[in-house]
């Protein structure tokens, strides 16, 4: 019998690219929590969707239990609120039959209580952690570099909302943190869901992965984009100063971003000091994941989606 494993989340977004990975294996039976039924997505995916209160722990164990669920793979939306989350991993915790979780981590950076008095979306990333450590489950959280994704548009993905950091590839245009030489990781969600579900076959599990899909600068990353589309970008750098003054470069891209959260001079401001503080970050090289083991070592067989190669497919 396969093993049924729950992707609360696993309806949209990254979720469905988890949900893929997992019916390409028959070793494994993919359940999609949803906040509500949707008959056409599940005649759509051929996968059961069970509707989720993820405010009642209680239904929440009774689902991972009627269902023999061991394992929760999740990418359920715990942002700004983190008790969606939270609560899932109690319920897994209290399940008689859920062994094992990854939670909605999925980050470019490997956050530190540190990072959290300074940056609030790391608070979240950390409290799932700290909230997994007080459990018996099994975990692991997967750190991934930044989704290739969001600068191929052309290419497939269940990524609604493309959020491009630095380098806007369809609008020619780059407001790069730093000198932009140092180099960062990017990867597709489809090559992440495949490592997710790779590892699900590892007997223990360590509690952090990483995974290289690509490892480009920015300046590389304008470099290639230059090259594959025959146009020259507009590239601007943004100072330490500047950053550290909660400001970064406009780039066309990030309206969409602005559009989402009301368009407001209060959320452009947020959404500028977020992308400062994560463009510190860059500089810093937390996103270059020097001298780390990955997970690409253990699954050699797993060719992940090259820079130039998915610029080449999108554009």
């Amino acid at each position: 019998m396969p093993v049924v494993i729950a992707v609360p989340g696993g309806s949209g977004s990254f979720g469905r690219a988890i949900v893929d990975a997992l019916k390409a294996d028959n070793r494994y039976e993919p359940l999609i929590l949803g906040r509500k039924e949707n008959p056409k997505l599940e005649q759509e995916t051929g996968v059961r969707i069970v509707a989720a209160d993820y405010s009642n722990i209680d239904s929440l164990i009774k689902i991972f239990e009627d269902n023999k669920v061991d394992t929760v793979i999740s990418t359920a939306n715990s942002s700004p609120d983190p008790t969606p989350e939270l609560n899932l991993i109690k319920a897994a915790d209290r399940s008689k039959v859920t062994r094992r979780f990854i939670p909605n981590v999925w980050s470019g950076i490997d956050y530190t209580a540190e990072h959290a008095k300074i940056f609030s979306y790391a608070t979240l990333k950390v409290a799932f952690l700290d909230s997994l450590k007080s459990t018996n489950l099994e975990w692991t959280a997967f750190y991934v570099g930044i989704f290739l994704d969001y600068y191929v548009p052309g290419f497939p993905t269940y990524t609604k909302f493309p959020s491009p950091f630095c380098v806007d590839t369809v609008n020619n245009v780059a407001g790069i943190s730093g000198s932009g030489d140092y180099p960062v990781v990017f990867t597709h969600t489809f090559d992440i869901a495949k490592f997710a579900v790779a590892a699900l076959s590892l007997e223990k599990w360590e509690n952090k992965y990483f995974v290289v899909g690509d490892k480009v600068s920015f300046n590389e990353l304008v470099r290639l984009a230059e090259e594959v589309k025959g146009v020259k970008f507009e590239v601007h750098y943004d100072s330490i100063e500047k950053m550290k003054g909660g400001q970064v470069t406009e780039i066309p891209a990030r309206e969409k971003i602005y559009e989402l959260l009301g368009g407001t001079e209060e959320s452009k401001k947020m959404i500028q000091e977020m992308m400062a503080q994560l463009g510190l970050f860059l500089v810093e090289g937390l996103i270059s994941y020097e001298g780390v083991k990955t997970l690409n070592e253990k699954f050699p067989e797993i060719k992940p989606m090259k820079v130039k190669e998915a610029l080449e497919k999108a554009f």
